[in-house]
């Protein structure tokens, strides 16, 4: 099967490119993505930096701004420069493990995100996160609930752990096997990675039955 891992954190500015172009071209290769969110910043304090990769840059904040404004006007994608950065989205990445779980992750991801990027509801506010489940027909006090169990609040480390052990450095991520693509610039690369992997074992299987 083409299948490939969508390594997401919900902070990223650059990830609202992908979560919103990925799922049409991943269908259309026939690639399944696995969405798996995970804390960058907690990453980021691991290794000594208080800071995100922006913040405390003005000349560097500028240009991705307006670099940000360009990628969404070239690939067609509403945008609106959000007033709130950076979000505070730790019980986001939290429910979204919940939903990674339960199998809602990929519609969760996609409304929160768009409701930050293109009405200005900043993800990680209540109002983001209530209307986002409201529109999946999602009680959101039910989901905030679970979501601040330690039995999730664990998964989630978990994950941000599997993904160090990968390598990864940043969102979005996407892997397939060992193989590591990083930026929403190497979307399209990583699925045509996963294509070609996917034919090469069955290349190799229908060798080795020979």
């Amino acid at each position: 099967m083409k299948r490939m891992t969508f390594w997401f954190e919900y902070a990223s500015t650059y990830t609202y490119l992908t979560v919103s172009r990925i799922d049409a071209l991943a269908q259309a290769q026939g690639v399944v993505v696995d969405w798996r969110p995970f804390l960058l910043g907690a990453m980021l304090k691991d290794r000594g930096m208080v800071e995100g990769p922006f913040t405390g840059q003005p000349s560097k904040l500028r240009y991705m701004w307006r670099d940000l404004e360009r990628r969404a006007a070239h690939h067609g994608l509403p945008y609106r420069k959000p007033s709130v950065y950076p979000p505070n989205t730790l019980l986001t990445a939290r429910i979204g493990t919940l939903a990674a779980m339960q199998g809602w992750c990929e519609d969760f991801t996609r409304e929160v995100f768009r409701l930050h990027w293109t009405e200005d509801v900043a993800i990680g506010s209540d109002d983001n996160l209530r209307r986002a489940l409201t529109s999946l027909g999602r009680d959101a006090e039910e989901v905030m609930r679970a979501a601040q169990t330690e039995g999730n609040k664990q998964l989630l480390r978990a994950a941000t752990d599997a993904a160090e052990a990968l390598g990864i450095f940043g969102s979005p991520t996407f892997t397939i096997g060992e193989e590591l693509f990083w930026g929403d610039d190497r979307l399209e690369d990583a699925i045509a990675f996963a294509v070609a992997a996917d034919a090469a074992r069955s290349a190799a299987r229908s060798q080795a039955a020979a």
